[in-house]
């Protein structure tokens, strides 16, 4: 409920604040889109604690640059099951895997470590 309602609030200001404001962050990805992303992957409270400490370094005091927002996670990944790829989890060390064979489907466990979270964008919005 309080995850539903942060990312409620994120779009709300992506959609409607932020392009009155124009892009004023020093990060990329913008620190509402990293909010959001942070969302998405981790419990609200440490998303929240990630998320002030971006906003609280977008000033001029800090360099900015490339930040993705990390998370520890640990995955099922269906082989051979097709999907539309919304985010690319890049992980921080060399993974490990354990595969399973069940009859009704194949699948690859990744073991809870943390990977960087990159959003892969549509290809109408990067023309």
């Amino acid at each position: 409920m309080i995850k539903t309602a942060c990312l409620f609030a994120i779009k709300s200001y992506q959609r409607y604040l932020s392009p009155l404001l124009g892009t004023n962050c020093r990060y990329y990805p913008s620190c509402s889109e990293y909010a959001k992303q942070a969302y998405l992957f981790q419990n609200p409270f440490i998303a929240t604690l990630k998320t002030l400490g971006r906003i609280l370094s977008c000033n001029q005091l800090f360099r900015g640059g490339i930040a993705y927002p990390s998370a520890s996670l640990s995955l099922q990944i269906y082989v051979f099951k097709p999907c539309l790829v919304r985010y690319w989890l890049i992980p921080n060390h060399t993974p490990s895997y354990a595969f399973y064979n069940i009859p009704s489907c194949t699948f690859l466990e990744i073991k809870s470590q943390t990977f960087q979270i990159i959003k892969n964008y549509p290809k109408a919005s990067r023309v």
